[in-house]
């Protein structure tokens, strides 16, 4: 009973509180909404970088190559350190076999990884230098 009480209590407070709050000014559409347009506008961080277009804004022309650009960095730092760890194994092995296999599963792993890094660097480049249209 006493946990319904407060429920309602609540619940008026909060319908009070919806209904005395004024409707925000940019909250509300004028006109067509375009998608490079970040909701609030220039109210937000990174509002006023945005242009007119999707292809010029600063999330895809810059946020977004940056990050994975130093993503692709740290993999690639990664694929070095494991293949050294494995190095590492590979020496201390002393002929047991299966410590051996292990060091050299280790490696192979770190070459693909590096070489998968790599190649994604390459892509990323790649499509970040194209233009577009005009």
């Amino acid at each position: 009973m006493r946990m319904l009480k407060f429920r309602s209590f609540a619940n008026s407070i909060l319908g009070l509180a919806l209904t005395l709050i004024p409707s925000v000014p940019w909250a509300h559409a004028q006109g067509e909404v375009k998608l490079s347009q970040p909701i609030g506008g220039d109210i937000l961080p990174g509002g006023s970088f945005v242009q007119t277009d999707i292809k010029s804004s600063f999330v895809f022309s810059r946020l977004i190559p940056f990050a994975i650009r130093y993503l692709v960095g740290l993999a690639a730092a990664l694929a070095v350190i494991a293949i050294m760890v494995g190095g590492y194994q590979y020496l201390t092995a002393y002929g047991d076999t299966e410590k051996h296999k292990n060091a050299t599963k280790t490696i192979a792993w770190a070459v693909l990884g590096l070489i998968l890094a790599i190649t994604s660097y390459a892509i990323v480049s790649l499509i970040t230098s194209i233009r577009f249209g005009a």
